[in-house]
């Protein structure tokens, strides 16, 4: 799932902080900064001095685990009854093919390069990964100089997002446990919502997860995912996203379709499930259909599937998108899977990637890596939209949700 690390690299180290880590959250009534040791949080702005709270910040606020699962209490926004037709007022191609986007780098240093890259251009979003973050504070002053960067050179504030799915494998380090270490849904909202309570302060305002894919033997995501049990993934996917919802997050889990018994991880390879389409209806689904109510984004696979074509990315299919929208009739923002990880497939050039990922119904493009391919994302997107190759009104449609979706997590 990131680009700098990846997940398999990271298993062992996780597995080492496990057992402490989950300890801490059981043993720790109530969290917060009336527990005895308990680590207080930054309450000051992005790229202010505030001191940042220590790793250890998620153990002591997460609540301990009941014997039943709170309600959720999110719901996703949906698309206006009056779907737009045509751009904003005030916002070409350009403009408008940029704010889809959401963008990765590397290193944890708000460098020239990269400032210059934010005020030269209106981008969407960032996405951290791992290897984007130290500490929090670092992480505080890394999105302030980007905020600051837009924002002067009279941008819309970037939505920031972080690919956070506990232990080694966040992109910002809180001290969060793995989610295979969570054992119920009360424990996975109490997480979440220490998880999110530790990230707002910084400027996050969207978590990519967590993981809703179902755990199989050898799949990219044994170990890692909550659960094989289908029903327990659900469960507990559902709760993190209140979770995150109490704590002023958005949570895009992932990877629908369900890319659990893939053949390789898809971030870092081709892979393909090979399952039937009554079997992603019967065990995939769980998840997702528990989370269409409630998630305010679902992000899509990178991996190719045999229910389909076997040869195109999820992420790239208006199947997929019809499935997510018609049968479990999610209203919410769909952000596609990594486009640079789906260029692994057939060797298409990002670029074209972006395009087929927006025609086919994506709202947020994810485009992590070098700048190079960015650039050639939102030249071919523009591009695209100015011909018509993408109908305007497919374009305003997405900036409606999107935008939706800023307003609702207080991106200002």
């Amino acid at each position: 799932m990131g680009l700098n690390m990846t997940r398999r690299r990271w298993i062992g180290l996780a597995g080492s902080l496990t057992v402490v880590m989950v300890a801490t959250i059981v043993a720790i009534a109530g969290g917060g900064s009336n527990q005895p040791g308990a680590t207080a949080k930054p309450t000051a702005a992005a790229g202010t001095s505030a001191a940042p709270p220590t790793t250890s910040a998620v153990a002591s606020t997460a609540a301990p685990a009941s014997t039943s699962a709170p309600a959720p209490t999110t719901t996703a926004p949906r698309t206006p009854a009056a779907a737009p037709t045509r751009l904003p007022d005030g916002i070409d191609a350009a403009r408008a093919a940029a704010r889809l986007f959401l963008i990765g780098f590397g290193g944890t240093r708000a460098r020239g390069e990269l400032l210059h890259r934010f005020a030269e251009r209106e981008w969407g979003g960032v996405v951290l990964e791992p290897g984007n973050g130290e500490s929090p504070q670092q992480v505080a002053d890394l999105l302030g100089a980007i905020r600051r960067a837009a924002v002067g050179a009279g941008h819309e504030v970037p939505l920031f997002a972080a690919s956070e799915i506990g232990g080694e494998l966040d992109a910002v380090p809180v001290g969060a446990p793995p989610q295979s270490q969570l054992r119920d849904a009360p424990t996975a909202r109490a997480t979440a919502l220490a998880v999110a309570k530790a990230l707002h302060p910084l400027g996050v305002r969207m978590i990519l997860g967590p993981d809703a894919d179902v755990g199989f033997a050898g799949g990219p995501w044994d170990g890692i995912a909550y659960s094989d049990d289908p029903t327990a993934v659900a469960s507990m996917s559902a709760a993190a996203v209140a979770g995150y919802k109490d704590g002023e997050v958005a949570a895009a889990p992932g990877h629908f379709p369900g890319e659990g018994a893939a053949s390789g991880d898809p971030a870092v390879e081709a892979a393909t499930v090979g399952v039937a389409l009554s079997d992603l209806r019967a065990r995939d689904w769980q998840p997702f259909r528990a989370l269409v109510d409630h998630a305010p984004a679902i992000q899509l696979s990178s991996a190719t599937y045999v229910a389909f074509d076997g040869v195109t990315p999820a992420t790239l299919l208006p199947e997929t998108v019809a499935l997510l929208r018609g049968e479990l009739r999610f209203g919410g923002v769909i952000v596609s899977g990594d486009l640079a990880a789906a260029s692994l497939t057939g060797g298409e050039p990002v670029s074209r990637l972006a395009v087929d990922a927006l025609k086919a119904g994506a709202d947020l493009l994810w485009v992590p890596g070098g700048a190079d391919d960015q650039v050639a994302a939102w030249r071919a997107v523009a591009r695209a939209i100015k011909r018509g190759d993408v109908p305007k009104a497919r374009v305003a449609e997405a900036l409606a949700r999107v935008d939706a979706l800023r307003a609702k997590y207080g991106v200002r």
